[in-house]
């Protein structure tokens, strides 16, 4: 229970710490564009002959309802199926790392620990849902190094507080993924194969087969494996990953869908080896599982209504027998007040800094299930659309020892309204009640603006709430326990953006201000005896973002983001800033995509961030990088398909997080057969 509280601590508990829509749930029977709505049968948003007439952005996640992208009145990103394709990646976090105001953290090469901060808030601060149903740990806790694109087709990532729709966990961010999907009129099933081969024995398979019956059902199974030896020793990663969506249309106006998804991963930690600390013994086994079955209904043309039950369960062990004892030291370069890493030194040489060495054995289990049931009514009208329903969680796991468990139910209600063709409002509030923390409510209210030229301004204020962790809840051990008095996190939340499509479409910007502002912050608090967590701590963050993407010529285009992020942490006088949130951040990428082939160059850079260091103490920040990518495709004859990418192509040795090697220069090419 020690190793485990100290991983927490350490990675969780930081201080400061074309968009065509498919594979979306059908959430009603119609796609509301401001004061127009189309009308359409009862397939789901993919399957539409039409979308809005302002824009073929669709996002459901932002108001539980389809909208377009501009009228929803927040800072939305879209991927679709292209973007899920092997010559991309076979992580999630990939295209997470291309989001504006997102900084994803990752302790070391495939398979480390992987943290998402979102607009200046905590790590366990986004809500990621799959089909609906959360995959976070309850309080918000989630390792993203887990989530492979294999078996999605669309993802939607919301910036900002979400807490109105989905609950005390959607502080800072929702990230909802959605499962491939079949076609139930398909005359016979399709399927894919997938093999690559690259750097440091790396080996990942995908296999994916769909299709449908008798215009009713319809299938989609999908199973893969990432396999790499690692760059370090004992850097072994395995996951073996997969998903089932099965749906069946009782009527045009009924239909039943279910999905699961699964993994089994075995990670070997080798730890800081930067510092020269190398764990040879360390591994973590995580196996994760979640079901969805959902029942869509439409009663007339304007209202619809759905109920949705789910279960997710996460089992996580660590297991370090081996004591090592290590010497090291380090040189520094100090500007002011902030030190950062400059490389080892030899122990004891003139003018380093020594170190804490030690690695002592450890072990650790985590347990945690979430069962979720919920119903949804979506009443469309003129001009908009009301959207009411009702969620109930039992979050329960294994705390030191002890099974453990809470009741979430939360009650919605939120609209979307066209006051004119060129006024757009939504809103909307929710009274959440949790055996631990009792009732909070939680509003957010957004109004948008199409000025002429095809300009969008808006303006939203949010609030979101994050329930404390089971550990810091139900904790009982000799040394630190839990506080059941403990209040959800607040963040309060303003947005104005702006957003416009130039020279016919052909070129989108989008602008956005923030101002975050976090109360009633949980930190462990070690003053007491035992100790425990309180609500002691608060920051603010408020920063700019950036980006552009559109078409250079016929098949040439180009994608561009940029964040400035100021953070301040209250009560932390030697580096106020929130560590791992970096002040400047963006990438860009040129894209060459004719009809047989594609190349696609560009670059992530990151500069200096603040960050935490437990092995030399004085050091207190972390240098910048850039990580330069290329990838391409080549498609031989229809049904083949070859690909090949390169990450880090300059070769460049950075840490995202002090001491932990980030991966050098790696390649990975492969095969594609559809049929």
């Amino acid at each position: 229970m020690t190793a485990t509280l100290f991983l927490y601590l350490l990675f969780f508990q930081v201080p400061g710490a074309s968009s065509k829509p498919s594979g979306q749930p059908a959430e009603g029977p119609q796609v509301v564009c401001g004061s127009e709505t189309n009308t359409t049968d009862s397939q789901e948003v993919s399957d539409f002959p039409r979308v809005c007439k302002t824009s073929d952005r669709v996002v459901v996640t932002a108001t539980r309802a389809p909208l377009a992208v501009e009228e929803s009145g927040v800072a939305t990103d879209v991927f679709i199926a292209k973007d899920f394709e092997p010559a991309r990646g076979a992580f999630v976090l990939n295209l997470l790392r291309d989001v504006p105001g997102l900084s994803v953290v990752q302790s070391g090469g495939n398979g480390a620990l992987t943290s998402v901060f979102a607009r200046g808030g905590e790590s366990d601060s986004a809500l990621v849902l799959l089909d609906g149903i959360p995959v976070t740990e309850p309080g918000g806790g989630l390792d993203f190094a887990h989530l492979t694109s294999a078996g999605l087709e669309r993802m939607e990532v919301i910036r900002g507080p979400e807490s109105v729709l989905f609950g005390a966990e959607a502080s800072s961010a929702v990230i909802q993924m959605f499962t491939e999907r079949g076609d139930p009129e398909a005359r016979r099933p399709h399927g894919s194969l997938t093999y690559e081969r690259g750097s440091f024995s790396t080996d990942h398979w995908t296999a994916g087969l769909n299709g449908g019956l008798a215009d009713r059902l319809d299938y989609a199974f999908t199973s893969d494996q990432f396999r790499t030896t690692g760059e370090f020793p004992n850097d072994a990663f395995r996951i073996t990953n997969g998903t089932a969506n099965v749906g069946f249309k009782f009527s045009d106006a009924t239909q039943l869908r279910a999905v699961y998804r699964t993994f089994d991963s075995y990670t070997g930690t080798p730890g800081q080896v930067a510092y020269g600390l190398t764990n040879f013994d360390a591994n973590e086994r995580a196996r994760d599982s979640v079901v969805s079955v959902r029942l869509d209904d439409r009663r007339g043309s304007r209202f619809s209504q759905r109920v949705l039950f789910g279960y997710h369960r996460y089992r996580d062990t660590f297991s370090d027998n081996l004591e090592e004892d290590y010497n090291v030291s380090a040189f520094t370069k100090t500007d002011g007040l902030k030190t950062y890493f400059a490389g080892l030194a030899p122990a004891g040489a003139p003018g380093s800094v020594p170190g804490f060495g030690d690695l002592f054995p450890s072990s650790g289990f985590t347990f945690t299930d979430r069962t979720s049931a919920g119903y949804q009514g979506t009443l469309s009208h003129h001009g908009g659309a009301l959207v009411f329903g009702y969620d109930y969680e039992r979050q329960a796991g294994s705390i030191s020892g002890t099974d453990v468990a809470r009741d979430n139910n939360g009650a919605y209600v939120h609209e979307q309204y066209a006051l004119t063709s060129r006024i757009f409002v939504n809103g909307g509030a929710r009274l959440e009640h949790s055996t631990t923390f009792g009732n909070k409510f939680s509003p957010r209210g957004a109004i948008t603006f199409r000025l002429p030229t095809e300009t969008y301004f808006r303006l939203s204020l949010a609030r979101g709430i994050k329930e404390p962790a089971l550990i810091e809840n139900f904790a009982h051990e000799s040394f630190f326990v839990g506080n059941p008095q403990l209040r959800p996190e607040k963040t309060d939340s303003f947005e104005a953006g702006l957003s416009r499509e130039w020279l016919g479409k052909r070129v989108r910007t989008d602008v956005a201000y923030f101002r975050n502002r976090f109360t009633d912050r949980i930190e462990f608090d070690f003053s007491q005896n035992p100790a425990t967590w309180e609500n002691i701590a608060r920051s603010w963050a408020r920063g700019v973002e950036l980006s552009a993407s559109g078409k250079v010529w016929r098949f040439v285009s180009a994608h561009a983001n940029y964040t400035k992020l100021y953070t301040h942490n209250f009560g932390n006088l030697r580096d106020p800033e929130l560590v791992r949130r970096p002040r400047n951040a963006g990438s860009v990428s040129l894209e060459i995509a004719p009809r047989k082939w594609s190349l696609m160059a560009g670059a992530r850079i990151v500069g200096e961030r603040p960050e935490d260091d437990f092995v030399f103490s004085v050091i207190n920040r972390n240098n910048g990088y850039e990580n330069v990518f290329v990838n391409g495709s080549f498609r031989v004859t229809r049904n083949v398909e070859l690909h090949v990418r390169v990450d880090n192509a300059l070769d460049e040795g950075y840490q995202e997080v002090l001491g932990y090697s980030a991966l050098s220069r790696n390649a990975t090419g492969g095969l594609k057969l559809t049929w």
